[in-house]
């Protein structure tokens, strides 16, 4: 040994401890990578459970902990739980023929069950939000299991584990499962294969790679999984590691949020973001269901919670994944207009719930709380996620500055509707114009003519069609029609009162039974359950408030100084019971100064998932409140939106709560990464190209690497 050598070991610090303070080993299963510290702020502890769990807790944890890439979801089943009645592994848009619902997500093969000697707890399981990687340690009567796993968003339908099994691992052979392959009874398929290695030695290692390819057109070849399969392998189980790592970094560089001052409020914003962009990816199309990948509940049935919730996170955090949503409507375009047209109308109407190809798919009929069969009438009367298809595309364009996109390919999802609109439209002898028998976003009323939201959607939507056709000159094929929209937006009654400020849910609607939230318990409650479908009706209680939505979503198309009369007067009758509802409040309570209401229900809103509140979690993830999380933090206590001519300038209007030190965002913002930290007093505005924003009414340019704005 050289004099150097020896110097620099005596030099070395000592070993680490094998393992970090919380039990977790210093490397993953196998010595495929380091493993990480825990951060409260960005890791998801389940600990310690016992044998035991019952089905809903065990499907809630499969739900939280479920990892995927945008086109394969695997819950968090335990490796050595039996296979049960939910299935653990999904692939978006494939769908089979299913009762009563017409279309569900077809179930594939598991790929993570181990043959294990004995009963295990659950033990302690880790979400790195970080990386996508998922640990357990599990220590039973025969040993400890410690594995390891991840769904590869650079490979999307790759997904590793690694385990260290214990002696009764030993002697276990190494094998290449045959291809699985599974038909969809609606045409396209899955084939499903992996490769598992044990590795000997003084603590028996596992190391799996497996591969899911599906398409819900076609069945695709087993060559291509085993193509895929091979160039895995290839890499192995440390190079895929070091490239999940890589791929999430560059994600959480453009795509973040922290609360200093409130690491759970940190997690859970780190939670829905991450749940979010595993649910989608940068494809031609992809279909986001109300659950996502994440369990079978809604059948995986597409609503207009892709397009208002999912979507904006999605264009101001990861643009290619927004246009891959707005990819799975111009492909079904065609059978919006179908529909329309059989209908009488002119134009497209999207359906309330989309599966394969585009049909409305809602089921017509349920079950209610006594048994007794109802008709369900959404998929005939809830028509505002026509307006709400448009608003998608619109606010993709707004927040990625891609104009083309309107003026290209995405053109039709705002003229198609508007014709729809100018068809569906009735003109009084007055010549006001009306929208009958619809459904809004509360639901809890039905049938109701002139429905506020509906009517501000479609009226927003005539308009920004009007505009298009503007924009493309006189020799537009639109050019005729735009004057026509332009009319009937005007002519549109939405209910708005001048005297008090306030807008009418609907016709008639202050005149029903005058009850509050208050009058039926502590907020979410089942009102359809305390009062009945026929008083619910008849009363002023609402599931989520429509008038407030449409100010959250188009706030240009409501009375100046409208929100606060309609806050004051709404809120005490909104029983939130849609998980779609508290986000919402909390923005516009926010963006009203209301900071610390707003922050309460912040909270009820991360709370929906995260303590599974509405016990409907092991169903899967509610992605639309995941969204809604990360639009009223941004749109609501950081007050983002698009400002300036032609909106190009981005608006920074922070009203934060009392607990809040700082809140840091990142976002994409036509084409620049912007990092913002928000103070009470200033705001910090980092961007790698020159950028134009507002803050707080003052304008400025900001170059690169960023100033204050004071």
């Amino acid at each position: 040994m050289s004099d150097a050598t020896a110097d620099a070991r005596a030099e070395a610090p000592s070993p680490a401890p094998a393992t970090h303070p919380t039990g977790m080993p210093r490397t993953l299963p196998g010595g495929i990578g380091p493993a990480r510290a825990e951060d409260p702020t960005w890791c998801l502890v389940l600990g310690d459970a016992a044998t035991g769990l019952d089905d809903a807790a065990i499907g809630v944890a499969e739900a939280l902990l479920c990892l995927a890439d945008g086109a394969i979801g695997t819950r968090g089943v335990l490796e050595d739980r039996p296979p049960g009645a939910t299935p653990a592994v999904l692939a978006a848009g494939l769908y089979q023929e299913a009762p009563e619902v017409g279309e569900a997500l077809l179930g594939l093969p598991g790929w993570c069950a181990l043959d294990l000697p004995g009963a295990l707890p659950a033990g302690r399981r880790v979400l790195d939000l970080r990386d996508g990687v998922l640990t357990r340690v599990a220590t039973g009567l025969d040993g400890t299991l410690v594995s390891a796993r991840f769904a590869c968003i650079a490979r999307p339908g790759v997904t590793v584990m690694a385990a260290e099994l214990g002696d009764w691992a030993r002697g276990e052979p190494s094998r290449t499962s045959p291809p699985v392959v599974i038909r969809s009874s609606l045409g396209g398929g899955a084939v499903s294969t992996m490769v598992s290695t044990v590795h000997e030695g003084p603590a028996p290692r596992l190391e799996r790679i497996a591969v899911t390819v599906a398409s819900g057109r076609r069945l695709p070849p087993v060559s291509r999984a085993a193509r895929r399969l091979a160039e895995a392998r290839r890499l192995g189980a440390s190079g895929l590691l070091a490239e999940q790592r890589a791929a999430w970094a560059a994600r959480w560089a453009t795509g973040d949020v922290e609360v200093v001052g409130d690491p759970a409020l940190t997690l859970a914003a780190r939670f829905a973001l991450f749940h979010l962009r595993s649910s989608a990816r940068p494809a031609a199309e992809v279909a986001v269901g109300a659950r996502g990948l994440t369990g079978p509940a809604y059948a995986g049935h597409v609503f207009w919670d892709t397009d208002v919730f999912v979507l904006p996170a999605l264009a101001a955090t990861d643009p290619p994944l927004a246009r891959a949503l707005l990819g799975y409507r111009l492909r079904r375009l065609p059978a919006a207009r179908a529909r329309a047209a059989a209908e009488g109308r002119r134009g497209a109407r999207f359906p309330w719930e989309s599966a394969r190809d585009g049909r409305d798919v809602t089921p017509r009929r349920g079950i209610d709380q006594h048994g007794e069969t109802v008709p369900i009438r959404t998929g005939d009367l809830e028509e505002h996620v026509t307006a709400d298809v448009a608003w998608a595309a619109w606010t993709f364009a707004t927040w990625t500055g891609r104009w083309s996109f309107l003026e290209g390919p995405g053109r039709p999802l705002v003229i198609e509707p508007a014709r729809y609109w100018a068809s569906r439209i009735r003109r009084d002898q007055q010549g006001r114009a009306h929208i009958d028998g619809v459904i809004g976003p509360d639901e809890y009323h039905e049938g109701v003519d002139d429905n506020a939201f509906t009517n501000i959607m479609a009226r927003w939507n005539l308009r920004r069609a009007a505009d298009l056709a503007d924009r493309a000159g006189p020799a537009s094929p639109e050019a005729a029609e735009a004057q026509t929209w332009r009319e009937l937006a005007d002519a549109l009654v939405d209910g708005y009162d001048r005297t008090t400020g306030r807008y009418e849910q609907f016709a008639g609607y202050f005149g029903l039974e005058p009850l509050v939230a208050a009058d039926l318990g502590r907020v979410p409650c089942p009102a359809d359950l305390i009062l009945g479908p026929a008083r619910l009706g008849r009363s002023q209680i609402v599931k989520q408030a429509d008038v407030l939505m449409a100010h959250h979503l188009v706030p240009e198309e409501v009375a100046p100084r409208s929100l606060e009369p309609n806050l004051d007067y709404y809120l005490p009758r909104t029983v939130h019971g849609s998980s779609l509802s508290p986000s919402v409040h909390a923005a516009l309570l926010a963006r009203a100064g209301r900071a610390e209401t707003a922050l309460e229900l912040l909270r009820l809103a991360a709370a929906i998932d995260l303590e599974d509140l509405t016990e409907t979690t092991a169903g899967g993830l509610h992605l639309a409140n995941l969204g809604g999380i990360w639009q009223a933090i941004a749109t609501g206590f950081a007050g983002l939106r698009p400002g300036g001519p032609g909106a190009a300038a981005l608006v920074v209007d922070p009203v934060l709560p009392n607990a809040w030190e700082e809140l840091r965002l990142r976002l994409r913002w036509h084409g620049r990464v912007v990092r913002l930290t928000c103070r009470p007093e200033a705001v910090f505005v980092g961007c790698d190209r020159p950028l134009d924003v507002v803050v707080r009414g003052r304008v400025a340019r900001v170059r690169p690497p960023g100033s204050w704005v004071e």
